[in-house]
């Protein structure tokens, strides 16, 4: 994502989509749902029932309703309005989405892969999963989080201007997701990190009901 405001986040958006394009990127596709995530954070241990969930077709409904909306941020962080929505490099079955709040202090990018199968995002992962890492110029912190996925890994750090940053990435069932949000004025707080994660995630379970 390309910035040309108070803060530039760097261009997730291109690290992602080049290791798609020649990871194989498949069908499938998410649905409308709405989350109504606390900023409690992830809490339930993740499973292999969890991995082989959710199985999310494109006769279903298409990728772009499976990224975050602004009304499916949780509770308990900065007030962030959508201004941004595309293809994450311009790849099927990809969307990616970024809010900010109204000074652009605060920013999130929320980036979503819907592969062809559970197999096939296993594969993908890592490759998105470091993208997201390259994002840092410094990592002080790597954890996984439970309660997300099958795989989950989560960053906290600062960007080449030094402004507070947390990344979470995490697969569940054929779906990849990451997570990054920026604050130029404070230290990003990651209880709120861990409720968007959770937030895409809930979101992602729900499209394949």
């Amino acid at each position: 994502m390309r910035m040309n405001h108070a803060i530039r986040m760097s261009p997730l958006l291109c690290a992602c989509g080049l290791a798609l394009a020649t990871a194989g990127c498949g069908s499938a596709a998410p649905a409308t749902a709405t989350s109504n995530a606390t900023a409690d954070g992830p809490s339930a241990s993740a499973s292999t029932v969890a991995c082989a969930n959710p199985q999310v077709s494109s006769a279903h409904a298409p990728a772009t309703h499976l990224a975050l909306a602004a009304t499916d941020l949780p509770s308990g962080g900065p007030v962030l309005a959508q201004i941004s929505d595309g293809r994450m490099n311009n790849t099927a079955n990809t969307d990616q989405r970024g809010f900010a709040n109204s000074s652009n202090t605060y920013r999130i990018e929320d980036d979503v892969v819907l592969d062809a199968s559970t197999q096939t995002a296993t594969a993908d992962y890592p490759q998105l999963r470091d993208a997201a890492k390259t994002q840092f110029a410094t990592v002080t912190s790597t954890s996984s989080p439970a309660g997300l996925g099958c795989q989950v890994d989560e960053f906290t750090g600062t960007t080449s201007a030094g402004y507070s940053q947390i990344g979470i990435a995490f697969q569940d069932g054929d779906v990849i997701a990451v997570v990054l949000l920026v604050n130029s004025a404070a230290p990003v707080d990651p209880t709120f990190a861990g409720a968007v994660a959770l937030a895409q995630d809930q979101k992602i379970i729900a499209a394949s009901s």
